[in-house]
Order: structure tokens, then C-alpha cells, then sequence
């Protein structure tokens, strides 16, 4: 259902706006109702977000964050920062308040140091983590695979998820984890739960715009339900394009084009004048 109601807010650079929900909304409905949240990559998918009614969304460098903020800005929106390019907390905390100057709501720091988080909160700026499986910590993991199907994993994951509310996020997102381990730890966590691959019983839904949309350059994650097949669209787009390339360079070889419908006419009185003055200049 679409939101019709909105909170008036101020940016935590003093810039007035409305949202579809504050950080003090998504505590407050947790375990009422169940949301949604897209990674978008640009405008057009941010904007559509926000006319199909997406409660939240995320984005990251190198996605132009600014065109998104403005495509959608109605709509609570959360930015992950490249933590591999701040070699101390200082940096890391002076991109996020960046990002909350242009209207960003949210920081999303999973794989941030964890003396970087306790300072960002010391700004008080609103967070949400990343427990679970982590891509960039696979390593440490055993590889692209999920987390948590034995119960030290299970563990490792409570933890670090009751780490991150002594740290004081709102939210944290839990990818590939067994759906019975999700629901246990839903139920045992004051934080808004963001599933990606851990089944239905967390509190939001979580999504690629590129794997719902079916134009992923990767193989679709088996989590991932596609509901368009835009490859398909835009490889059809591409034939066409060269097809009308094509007819284009045909038509100028065989001089149709440009016809008198796509020129401009000059009245015969002046045309011969000016060749009665290119005459007289030879």
C-alpha cells in the first residue's frame, strides 16, 4: 500500500523535508507490520521506488547519492559508505556527516571498525549493521556460501547482533542465514531485522533493484525472486537501436533523407538574390 501520510523531518543538516518514516517510526512498528527495502543504483529506479510505494532504500558509492536523495525524497534512505578508503575514524565520520548534509537518513556500516561505529554514534547519527554472511568478510566464512546453519555460527551471530544494539543502531541487515535461526533471533532483538536471504520472519524485506528487475550482470542469488526480465528488454532495445541505425545510413546513401519534410525552405525572391551576390563575388 502506498504511504499518503508523511512526518515533516529536519536533515541533520537543518534541511526541511518530509519522510515516509523516522528512525523513531521503524522502532516503534517493529513486529506490527512487515516492509520493504531496495538497493537502487540510480534515479530512475529511486523514483520508482517511491511511486510503487517501497518503505526504504539503500545506496552506495559509486551510485550518484544526491540524484537518488532527489528522485525519492520522500523516502527513508540509507547510504553505505567504502570503508577501505578511511585508514581512521575521523575520515569515515566526516563522509557520513556529508551524506547527512545532502539528506541522507541512514549510515549503513557493516563491515566498519567497531571503535568507527561507537564514534559515528557519538554523533548520534542513525545506523543499521550487517551480520550473517558479509561478502567482504568471506573469508573469514569459508567462501560465498551462507552463515549460521551450525549452532556456534548461530551464536556468532546473536552476538554480534547484540553487539550492534549496545552500540545503539536502529536496524541491522542479516543475510543467508537459516529462516528457524532468523526467526529466534527476531524475536530476541529490539533491533529492526532486514532480511536478505534469512526468510520471512524478519521485520523488512531486502531486495536488489537489479535482481527484482532481472538485469543483473551476475548470476541471480537463489534469494532473489525476479519479477522482470529487463536483460530481455534492453538486448531487444539494443537490436533495435541498430536497426534503426541501419535504416538511417541507408536512407542517407540513397539520399531519402533528409526530404523536404526535414529542411527549411527559403522564399525563391531572396535565394536569388543572395545567388546573384555569390555570382558577383567570383
Amino acid at each position: 500500500m502506498k504511504i499518503t501520510k508523511y512526518k515533516k523531518v529536519f536533515s541533520m543538516g537543518l534541511h526541511s523535508g518530509v519522510r515516509n518514516y523516522t528512525v523513531k517510526d521503524l522502532i516503534n512498528i517493529k513486529g506490527k507490520k512487515k516492509l520493504t527495502q531496495i538497493n537502487v543504483t540510480n534515479p530512475e529506479e529511486a523514483a520508482a521506488c517511491e511511486e510503487a510505494g517501497i518503505d526504504l532504500i539503500i545506496a552506495g558509492p559509486p551510485s550518484p547519492l544526491k540524484e537518488i536523495r532527489e528522485a525519492a525524497p520522500k523516502t527513508f534512505f540509507t547510504v553505505g559508505i567504502n570503508w577501505l578508503e578511511h585508514a581512521n575514524k575521523e575520515s569515515a565520520i566526516k563522509q557520513a556527516l556529508q551524506y547527512m548534509e545532502i539528506g541522507i537518513d541512514s549510515i549503513h556500516c557493516g563491515c566498519w571498525n567497531i571503535n568507527f561505529i561507537k564514534y559515528l554514534n557519538e554523533f548520534r547519527i542513525p545506523f543499521q549493521g550487517h551480520v550473517g554472511f558479509v561478502p567482504m568478510r568471506s573469508t573469514w566464512t569459508g567462501g560465498m556460501k551462507p552463515f549460521g546453519k551450525t549452532s556456534e555460527e548461530a551464536k556468532k551471530i546473536f552476538n554480534d547482533i547484540k553487539e550492534l544494539e549496545n552500540l545503539g543502531a536502529w536496524g541491522v541487515e542479516v543475510e543467508c542465514i537459516p529462516e528457524k535461526i532468523m526467526k529466534e533471533i527476531d524475536s530476541n532483538t529490539n533491533l529492526i531485522t532486514i532480511s536478505i536471504g534469512s526468510g520471512k520472519d524478519a521485520d523488512v524485506q531486502f531486495l536488489f533493484a537489479e535482481d527484482i528487475l532481472g538485469n543483473s550482470n551476475w548470476r541471480t542469488p537463489r534469494h532473489a525472486k525476479i519479477y522482470r526480465n529487463f536483460n530481455k528488454v534492453f538486448t531487444n532495445i539494443q537490436k533495435e537501436r541498430i536497426k534503426a541505425f541501419k535504416e538511417y545510413k541507408v536512407d542517407v546513401g540513397n539520399k531519402n533523407f533528409p526530404s523536404k519534410k526535414y529542411t527549411i525552405d527559403i522564399n525563391k525572391g531572396e535565394l536569388l538574390k543572395f545567388k546573384k551576390y555569390v555570382k558577383n563575388t567570383k
